[in-house]
């Protein structure tokens, strides 16, 4: 019995929709769910304490339109998502709340998935 679930790069819809149909009955039950850059079907499954992204594309995302609002001419949507992936959770830390903590530990769960812990939370080298 897995009491968690980890997922990315899942963006083929065959493959999409059975990963929702396999973790969706059990999403409530499990401790937490993780899925990186994916359809936004299976992303929807996110779920750390209290953060998750069930409603994820159902309403106005106030994240994606400051981004949009804020970003410098000439830069990808990809600068735009590390440059959030690397302040969001710097300025998290002060928020109050579990919420606050748990969509936190998801960002950092997303940083170490996309490019390893920080220089300063690895070990020397062997």
């Amino acid at each position: 019995d897995a009491n968690i679930f980890i997922g990315s790069l899942i963006f083929v819809q065959e493959l999409a929709d059975k990963v929702v149909e396999a973790v969706e009955p059990y999403r409530e039950t499990m401790d937490a769910v993780c899925v990186f850059p994916s359809m936004p079907a299976v992303m929807r499954l996110n779920k750390i304490g209290s953060f998750t992204m069930a409603s994820m594309g159902q309403s106005k995302n106030v994240m994606l339109d400051f981004m949009k609002k804020n970003k410098p001419s000439g830069t990808s949507f990809q600068d735009g998502m590390l440059k959030l992936v690397r302040t969001l959770p710097k300025v998290l830390k002060f928020l109050p709340g579990d919420k606050a903590k748990d969509a936190r530990s998801f960002m950092m769960s997303l940083q170490y998935w996309l490019r390893g812990p920080p220089p300063e939370n690895q070990g020397p080298p062997l």
